[in-house]
């Protein structure tokens, strides 16, 4: 007599299904909590042209002897200069070695824009250690005016109009990076 064959046989062509409802549920909560926690960041970022390196631009802005305000932040004090000395050098001393004093060195912007209302460049020239709060806050300070500035008031060349003006350096370039100051 003849033996029956196996049930192994007949279950190994079985096909297994997986269950993909679960994996799918978790994909779509995971993107929903990214895309909803992505709404509450803010990234900002603050243009930083670089220095111009042309010759002969160079050659023409040096005849005509630009402003070139530069602001040195050292360890010990705050410096406020032009190389063509068009303005008298001001040193403004930090309360805490590192730390500058904002407020005063606002202040004594405030004046100079006041005495050049067309110049929206200046040089920042930080010191070696100098940590990233230092540099924004310095970068802040220099580039906003305040509700509480006295106004400054500049002729509009399309209108004829006197304009007040919204910022006080806009262009912010940083030199000596690297280097000792």
């Amino acid at each position: 007599m003849l033996k029956r064959p196996t049930s192994r046989r007949k279950t190994g062509n079985q096909q297994i299904s997986l269950n993909l409802v679960p994996i799918l549920d978790t994909m779509v909560t995971l993107i929903g909590f990214l895309l909803f926690t992505m709404s509450f960041l803010t990234l900002v970022s603050i243009e930083s042209p670089f220095p111009e390196a042309n010759s002969a631009d160079v050659a023409k802005k040096l005849k005509e002897k630009p402003l070139q305000l530069t602001v040195s932040v050292r360890e010990k004090d705050t410096e406020i200069w032009s190389p063509f000395e068009l303005i008298p050098a001001k040193t403004i001393p930090n309360p805490i070695p590192g730390q500058p004093d904002i407020r005063a060195i606002h202040e004594a912007l405030v004046g100079v824009k006041q005495k050049f209302p067309h110049e929206n460049k200046v040089v920042i020239v930080p010191f070696p250690g100098a940590t990233y709060d230092v540099l924004v806050s310095t970068m802040d300070t220099v580039r906003v005016l305040e509700p509480t500035d006295p106004p400054i008031f500049v002729k509009n060349e399309k209108t004829g109009n006197d304009e007040p003006l919204k910022l006080l350096f806009p262009d912010v370039i940083f030199g000596n990076l690297l280097g000792d100051s």
